[in-house]
């Protein structure tokens, strides 16, 4: 047998052998991540207005004023977020020098924060749900 004839022989099967690798026919069954803004709840339990802020990817953004002795809901968008989702919070009590940050949290879109700050800043608390 001539080796331009076992070429020929061998083209098919080599053909079928790549075709069953492609993985055509294997359908990977995810769930589609959410995409929706983030919710964060403050609970300001302090004497105080404050201006909350988001910091990712060390870009801080506004995202409004929480009234003090109020609960005050903010959307946190997922450009917001960041390239990882590690996000901190600040939070800037009009009037007052000292400003409070949360701990570094990683967060997914569409996940609930609820951030409560208490008459003491440094009491206060960040729940990720």
């Amino acid at each position: 047998m001539t080796h331009a004839l076992k070429l020929l022989l061998l083209l098919p099967a080599l053909a079928l052998l790549l075709n069953g690798c492609g993985g055509k026919g294997q359908k990977e069954t995810t769930r589609p991540l959410p995409t929706g803004p983030t919710s964060l709840r403050v609970e300001n339990n302090n004497w105080l207005d404050v201006t909350i802020y988001v910091v990712h990817d060390g870009q801080r953004s506004r995202l409004g004023a929480a009234t003090a002795a109020r609960t005050t809901d903010f959307a946190i968008q997922p450009a917001q977020l960041g390239q990882l989702g590690a996000i901190r919070l600040i939070a800037d009590p009009v009037g007052s020098p000292k400003a409070i940050a949360s701990p570094t949290v990683v967060v997914k879109a569409g996940a609930r924060l609820v951030w409560t700050l208490q008459s003491d800043l440094s009491r206060s608390s960040l729940a990720v749900y």
